[in-house]
């Protein structure tokens, strides 16, 4: 049997930055921010706490500063849930492994038609 590790076909990069994830619930859409672990080009690792289910689509938001730009660029992606993995040293919080199906960069003040550019992060 393949472990986790050994299955990634990508290389991970470890960052430590704020996501917002806007979930598709039977009661409508919901905002959580989040604490993006890792990321790359086929998915990312983030603690949230929500617990979510295998399967569920999300789409998620994360400021990137690139060396030289004058302002941050923001990272819109849609994907869906791949694993849940509970933390023992913060109960309350949940690690979510999820696949990135789609992504965009948006220039400062680019608008996305769901609002991402009002979206809070800090």
């Amino acid at each position: 049997m393949m472990t986790g590790e050994n299955r990634r076909r990508t290389q991970r990069f470890p960052l430590d930055l704020p996501l917002e994830v806007k979930l598709r619930e039977p009661s409508g859409e919901t905002q959580k921010p989040a604490v993006l672990q890792d990321i790359s080009a086929n998915g990312i690792f983030f603690m949230v706490d929500r617990q979510l289910q295998p399967d569920s689509k999300l789409e998620f938001y994360v400021r990137l500063q690139i060396e030289g730009a004058p302002e941050a660029v923001l990272l819109h992606c849609v994907g869906s849930v791949v694993r849940v993995v509970p933390n023992p040293a913060e109960p309350s919080k949940v690690g979510i492994g999820a696949r990135i199906e789609r992504y965009r960069f948006l220039r400062p003040g680019e608008n996305s038609p769901e609002g991402a550019a009002e979206m809070a992060l800090s």
